[in-house]
């Protein structure tokens, strides 16, 4: 038991950092699925900006100082544009909306091919041309592919949108599977305190050499039958037994003769008791009680000559021993010491009867 309680809490421990580990997953997740969203978004924008500086860097009617800062503006949204295009495509490092670096992932399925077909649109443009000429071909491209780059950046856009609800759900139902089963291993640890609990309530009461309860256990179930004979007209009996002979046993025989003797003892007790709902116990020694619930007072001299009979002729090593038998009928409001004092003083009585017939016969002997 213990060590399946160890073994559960360990297990608990386990969860519930896994648990916590899922959340710093998500959280990471959904950060990076947020930068990269982002930056497919700002793809959308620079395909139009690259578009716009391209037709105003190329156009003659603005002033060589217009277009050279037009041409200046393109160089570096073309860059970010291709820059943040290879990251996506290769892993890497690309500039975020602050210029401050930012790592990507690469990407895979259908994000991998928009990035792919984006990418092969601009291979015969590997930097923003120089030249008039060079500059009037690019812009004139450009304002002829602008709109299938930017419905792809769209696409991409909602492609890694999708994936990233994708992996957050997923690592959420693995939160979720974590979560209960960590939930179900906390109710396995509780039922497992609360069966070791009463396990050692259990042996508590229960005397380790006879499997009958202690004085402890016995007291325990003799008030609750008090108190129910107190709210009720059901009569309660007590019966205590002392052993004739038994310390000739333990002195001749040793104390494995004397255990086995007790032994027999609680075996014929429970035998007795098994169908009448009596309770026996042990209340030290060679002293024990059965307690009667609804056994009337005037049944309790045969109960208790019937129990006196039963505990005649008990093997103790080579000898054999008997026993002395002692009751009393409770009465309403009486506490368990007033009871079993009662019975306590008629089972010494009769053993002195029976000490006292011994002597004769020895004598007459």
């Amino acid at each position: 038991m213990k060590n399946h309680l160890a073994l559960a809490v360990a297990t608990f421990v386990v969860l519930d950092f896994g648990t916590l580990a899922f959340s710093y997953s998500i959280a990471r997740q959904v950060e990076k699925d947020a930068v990269a969203i982002n930056l497919a978004g700002r793809q959308r924008m620079l395909s139009q900006r690259i578009t716009k500086a391209a037709l105003l860097a190329s156009n003659p009617s603005r002033s060589e100082m217009q277009r050279a800062e037009s041409a200046s503006e393109l160089a570096q949204a073309y860059l970010t544009f291709r820059r943040t295009l290879s990251a996506f495509a290769e892993g890497g490092e690309t500039s975020g909306g602050d210029g401050r670096p930012v790592q990507l992932e690469r990407v895979q399925g259908k994000a991998a091919l928009l990035v792919g077909e984006a990418s092969g649109w601009l291979a015969d443009w590997p930097k923003v041309p120089s030249e008039p000429v060079d500059m009037e071909n690019f812009s004139r491209y450009m304002g002829e592919r602008n709109g299938e780059i930017l419905d792809v950046m769209n696409q991409l856009t909602n492609e890694l949108e999708h994936e990233s609800i994708a992996a957050v759900s997923r690592l959420r139902l693995a939160q979720s599977v974590a979560f209960i089963l960590s939930l179900a291993n906390f109710i396995f640890i509780l039922r497992g305190m609360h069966r070791a609990r009463l396990l050692a309530e259990t042996a508590s009461r229960t005397d380790a050499l006879t499997g009958l309860l202690n004085r402890s256990g016995l007291y325990h179930e003799l008030e609750a039958a008090l108190e129910e004979r107190s709210t009720s007209d059901q009569p309660l009996g007590v019966m205590l037994i002392d052993l004739n002979g038994f310390k000739a046993v333990n002195d001749n025989f040793g104390h494995a003769a004397g255990d086995a003797t007790l032994r027999e003892v609680a075996r014929r007790l429970i035998d007795l008791i098994s169908s009448r709902g009596w309770i026996c116990g042990r209340l030290g020694g060679d002293e024990f009680a059965v307690i009667c619930p609804g056994l009337a007072p005037e049944r309790l001299a045969a109960s208790g000559q019937q129990l006196s009979s039963i505990l005649s002729g008990i093997p103790g090593g080579g000898l054999t021993v008997s026993a002395s038998v002692g009751w009393a009928s409770a009465e309403p409001q009486q506490t368990a010491d007033e009871v079993i004092a009662v019975a306590d003083a008629m089972m010494y009585s009769v053993k002195n009867d029976y000490h006292k017939t011994r002597s004769y016969r020895q004598k007459v002997r």
